[in-house]
């Protein structure tokens, strides 16, 4: 379990990385097209409209395309979260013989799970609640990807996730009352959560090993 946690780090970084990478440079090509075609130009008014035209397309890459970039990093990686923590619940299930299964189906998947582990697997989350508190914000923060596209309007928990996106100078709310990830923030939420995964596993097995008399 802990292997699978790291390799679907290693996989939500490299894709985080090539998204970082690619466009930076898909924007450089993009200023430099636009400027070649309006300087070809000697009319003025088709001068205007090429540049009007290559704004749009330049906004995108500097815009639109890292919003909807991040936002689905985001998604994945708390879907990564959210299956890891389910792992857990079913281990636990197993080798504790506990008799309630633990429901995927509703919300809050990873709170749930972790009260699920601390209540059946004797899981002591307190020297590392500070992630278990991060990712019930990340989660608000998905849900507000995956349900409202990004925009805060006329969500309930739109105060908590503003709070939040204070503490975090990755996250912004744009004017449009729209979250913004910046570079970095799927990087480092990624890099939390994997240490909340490894402090979860770490806690179980302990746990474990007592129970089979294991030091």
């Amino acid at each position: 379990m802990r292997h699978k946690a790291q390799d679907d780090r290693r996989r939500l970084e490299e894709l985080s990385r090539l998204v970082e990478r690619t466009l930076p440079a898909e924007r450089k090509r993009r200023n430099a097209t636009a400027g070649r075609e309006i300087q070809k130009t000697t009319d003025e008014y088709d001068a205007w409209f090429l540049a009007e035209c290559h704004a749009e397309d330049i906004y995108q890459v500097e815009v639109d395309f890292p919003r909807l970039q991040r936002y689905a990093l985001v998604v994945s990686m708390m879907g990564m979260v959210e299956a890891n923590v389910v792992g857990f619940c079913r281990a636990a299930r197993r080798i504790f013989a506990i008799a309630d299964e633990f429901n995927d189906l509703t919300p809050r998947v990873i709170a749930r799970g972790v009260q699920y582990l601390e209540r059946y697997a004797g899981v002591d989350t307190a020297r590392f609640r500070c992630y278990v508190n991060l990712a019930e914000d990340l989660s608000r923060v998905r849900n507000c990807i995956v349900h409202s596209e990004g925009s805060l309007k006329n969500r309930k928990d739109a105060d908590m996730i503003k709070a939040f996106v204070k503490t975090i100078p990755s996250l912004v709310v744009d004017d449009h009352d729209r979250l913004l990830p910046k570079q970095g923030f799927v990087e480092n939420s990624t890099h939390e959560m994997h240490n909340l995964l490894n402090r979860l596993h770490d806690a179980l097995r302990k746990n474990v090993d007592t129970q089979l008399g294991r030091k």
